[in-house]
């Protein structure tokens, strides 16, 4: 996959900060070269979490995202906002999802989607991984629909918790020059800022960055399980 020739990436994130976690470098790197990048945010609501002392509000997580939207430069959509459905995207008829990213996608027509990992204890990161593989299917743009060209999986820091094998990622991207602004960006979700040992902790973060660079021989990676990759001929 040549990352220069990309003109139209999607990123599918159950919630706002997944994005960053899992693909941050990358969407610094597509900003560089002025892909035009979408995030679709799946479920956005106020929330209490563990570690915090109080809550944060609907209207604070969107000023959040739109300030990471400015310093990755993405467009972004809510799917569900405001609707308490945050661990709860699982009880969102299949179909419903389905119909959402065949939509987005036939509008958008993007070259490369990025969907999260199944391989997640996460409700909401199985639920949006199986509906989006099923809005993915392969069908011919003859018939009407979209066929995304390249289908990479992403993975966060938080899916070292499994209870069967980790995936092993077969695509790895250098985001050495770019890492400190993904931890810029990470930062910039204030309400899900964490100290270490987090697993959203930017030392977390940092430490999964090196060893996927290790993999490959530089300092810092994030690495991507591919799904579908369409080889051209030109």
């Amino acid at each position: 996959m040549d990352l220069a020739a990309l003109g139209r990436v999607l990123v599918i994130a159950p919630h706002a900060d997944d994005e960053v976690l899992a693909c941050g470098g990358l969407l610094a790197r597509l900003a560089d070269q002025g892909t035009a990048v979408r995030v679709q945010f799946m479920t956005v609501d106020g929330f209490h979490h563990y570690g915090t002392d109080g809550g944060t509000t609907y209207d604070e997580r969107l000023d959040e995202i739109d300030q990471v939207a400015k310093l990755l430069d993405f467009d972004w959509d809510v799917a569900y906002g405001d609707r308490d459905l945050i661990e709860q995207l699982d009880t969102v008829p299949k179909r419903d999802l389905v119909d959402l990213f065949e939509k987005r996608m036939n509008e958008f027509r993007p070259e490369l989607v990025l969907i999260p990992s199944g391989a997640d204890y996460d409700q909401d990161h199985v639920a949006t991984f199986e509906t989006a593989v099923a809005a993915l299917r392969p069908i011919a743009p003859v018939f009407g629909k979209w066929l995304v060209p390249h289908v990479l999986v992403y993975e966060s820091p938080k899916i070292l918790w499994w209870v069967d094998a980790i995936p092993r990622p077969e695509v790895f991207l250098d985001v050495t020059e770019v890492i400190d602004r993904k931890l810029a960006a990470l930062a910039a979700y204030r309400s899900q800022a964490r100290p270490s040992p987090h697993i959203r902790s930017p030392e977390s973060v940092t430490a999964l960055s090196c060893l996927r660079g290790k993999e490959i021989g530089v300092e810092h990676a994030e690495a991507f399980k591919v799904l579908r990759s369409i080889l051209s001929a030109s």
